[in-house]
């Protein structure tokens, strides 16, 4: 193990890179892009530091990086005015936090920071390592060795064999890292500090469909998911806990759906308790090795038990989130009061979560006693200073946020009203921020060339890239809810909206295509493969829907009929038969037309009346028939394709369409 000796041999810390100036070893990172980066903005570390001064590097992911307020406000900021408010010495909070950090850079961050000559490292990690320590372990991974092994562990102890594979590999990987954590610092005598990450159990939803199951369970399970809607539609709380028992009995844990309905029915019922504990699980059966749609980084109860297991086996600090969190504010069940989406923090999660790391570090550096415990900190720390500008684009960005990554159990609506209410509450100026971005979204042509964007990076409450900005889809729910925001201050701004919507993507008589992402009512209601760019995997050709349901958007004046003309299939996987079976076309929740279609490509068309229709945006929804094939052949036949290195499904592929063409009638 090296370790650098900051006037011999110099090396860059993260992106900081080492400079001479004056004589004094400075570190020097580039400047940004507009739309911002993954990194603290701190443009100079210096490697001196005063005598008095006690340096504390912080180190960890989004979440503590400060994601949707940096660099307005940021954790290392706050835990900075909270040491300078209770500390006896000077302290200096050195931020080398960054978005999507890995195991693998943060060891080499903390090795890198000792050029720094730091008294203590606070680390706060483990959402990310689900989703990003593990990538080999998917069948859709663009490697034909990972997808023979993946093939081989599926053949062996079946959907569960990658699972725990995967598992057995993170905690390897995580435990392996912060061992070397440990051995850096005892080399340097540095003091260290876990942060055990909490998330949101309250609001968030981790909804996939579920896997391949025996016999003809997939639909069994799909009948038990219908019921289930409609038992938490009626508020039948005991009924509702009842069938997520049953679903969860035949996924056998491998579905978070379930875990969430049972959740869902718990809060329905008062009990947060047992609510908690089922939104604990349905992390935990949310693993990366049997994922669908694309998921949110969330720390599951392993990573969260290895962090403590590591502090205590190593001496280090450890801060307790969850924990601290529920003490606060009495619920073991956090939601939106602390959070801003799955695991960020909302500016009181930060207030609280670094008063108990300062606490901590009062112990540990100046020796205080029980009297610095988190709870007396905070009540002696100020308030986190954010503008009200500042305030307002983090929580417009939670919207958006909530929006493009959140796949709920109902409708997502009122999470995103919320945040869009929240923002104008903070500061009336959003809305003109929120206009600027349904401009742009609404444009005919990328975001980034639109004069709204130009336009809003040049306002003082501008979106970056951790805001949005590169989601190049229509954004239905953010736009409706900005107008149902707008119309209850007022209603200013709701008619440009609305003729923004209509003039820009009207059909009228030019031909639509809505099998384009950019019409898709739930984008990330994909195959994740499908959503993501591989360089070694060729984009589909068709929309594959792992859902019964898909749906569409279609804009129209409501003044004419409209003709859809479809083309698709059943998959022959999914359908060992050529006979034709129903596929049921909807409109804004009414049945219109059931139309044939079997496992080869066939043309159907559908009129839709103008009664049915509303001006401006409708949802088009193609009801999918159950499989037909046995889960166990299914299987059976992905294993034989990944043992070859080829891309296959876990899941069931419930229709296929090559193209959905609205017109005018």
């Amino acid at each position: 193990m090296t370790i650098f000796t900051p006037l011999s041999d110099p090396q860059p810390i993260s992106i900081w890179q080492p400079q001479r100036s004056a004589g004094e070893l400075i570190f020097v990172r580039p400047d940004p892009y507009p739309l911002g980066d993954h990194y603290a903005t701190q443009k100079v570390l210096h490697a001196a530091k005063g005598p008095s001064i006690r340096r504390i590097c912080f180190l960890g992911e989004s979440v503590a990086a400060g994601y949707l307020y940096a660099p307005h406000l940021t954790p290392a900021g706050v835990l900075q005015a909270q040491l300078e408010a209770v500390g006896q010495p000077s302290y200096e909070v050195v931020d080398l936090a960054r978005v999507n950090e890995t195991l693998d850079g943060l060891v080499t961050t903390v090795r890198q920071a000792l050029q720094l000559q730091p008294d203590l490292a606070v680390i706060w990690v483990g959402n990310n390592w689900n989703l990003l320590e593990t990538p080999e372990f998917s069948p859709y991974i663009p490697s034909t060795q990972a997808r023979q092994r993946y093939g081989q562990a599926l053949r062996q102890a079946g959907v569960l064999g990658p699972i725990e594979e995967a598992a057995r590999s993170r905690l390897q990987r995580s435990a392996r890292a912060l061992a070397e954590v440990d051995l850096i610092a005892r080399s340097a005598a540095l003091p260290v500090i876990l942060v055990v990450p909490e998330t949101n159990l309250a609001d968030w939803e981790n909804r996939q469909p579920v896997v391949w199951l025996p016999g003809d369970q997939t639909s069994q399970w799909y009948v038990l998911y219908h019921e289930a809607r409609r038992q938490l539609d009626n508020q039948d709380w005991p009924a509702a806990a009842d069938t997520a028992r049953s679903m969860i009995a035949c996924d056998g844990s491998t579905c978070p759906t379930s875990y969430r309905i049972l959740a869902k029915a718990y809060m329905g019922l008062g009990d947060l308790d047992r609510a908690r504990e089922a939104a604990l699980a349905e992390i935990d059966s949310g693993q990366y090795a049997n994922l669908c749609f694309m998921s949110a980084p969330q720390a599951t109860m392993m990573d969260q038990a290895l962090l403590r297991q590591a502090a205590s086996r190593y001496g280090f600090g450890c801060v307790d989130l969850p924990a601290i969190l529920a003490e606060h504010t009495g619920s073991p069940l956090p939601g939106r009061r602390l959070f801003l989406d799955y695991c960020h923090l909302t500016v009181e999660g930060i207030k609280v979560s670094m008063a108990a790391v300062s606490s901590e570090i009062l112990q540990r550096l100046e020796g205080r006693d029980r009297q610095a415990n988190w709870q007396a900190v905070l009540a002696q720390v100020p308030e986190p200073i954010v503008s009200p500008q500042a305030d307002a684009v983090a929580k417009f960005g939670a919207a958006i946020h909530n929006a493009h990554r959140l796949l709920t159990f109902g409708s997502k609506a009122s999470i995103v009203e919320y945040w869009c209410q929240e923002a104008l509450d903070a500061y009336p100026g959003i809305k003109e921020t929120m206009l600027d971005f349904i401009r742009a979204r609404t444009a005919p042509c990328p975001v980034i060339l639109t004069a709204a964007q130009q336009r809003n990076l040049a306002s003082p409450y501008y979106l970056t890239m951790q805001h949005g900005w590169r989601y190049d889809y229509l954004d239905v729910v953010v736009i409706q809810a900005v107008q149902a925001v707008l119309e209850r201050a007022g209603g200013s701004g709701c008619s440009e909206i609305r003729d923004l919507v209509l003039t820009r993507h009207h059909i009228r008589d030019q031909v639509t295509d809505l099998a384009i992402p950019f019409y898709h009512w739930e984008p990330l209601e994909r195959f994740y493969p499908d959503v993501m760019a591989f360089a070694d995997l060729a984009r589909r050709a068709m929309v594959r829907s792992p859902w019964p349901v898909s749906s569409f958007c279609l804009v129209c004046d409501a003044t004419r009929d409209v003709e859809l003309d479809i083309t698709a299939r059943l998959p022959a996987l999914t359908w060992e038969k050529a006979a034709p079976a129903g596929v049921q076309v909807g409109v804004n929740g009414c049945f219109i037309k059931n139309v044939r279609l079997g496992t080869r490509w066939r043309r159907r068309t559908v009129r839709i009346g103008r009664n049915r229709l509303r001006p401006g945006f409708n949802q088009v929804v193609l009801r999918w028939p159950m499989p037909y094939i046995r889960g166990e052949q299914a299987l059976t036949a992905t294993c034989a394709r990944l043992e070859q290195g080829l891309e296959a499904d876990l899941h069931p592929v419930f229709g296929e369409v090559f193209a959905l063409i609205a017109r005018p009638d």
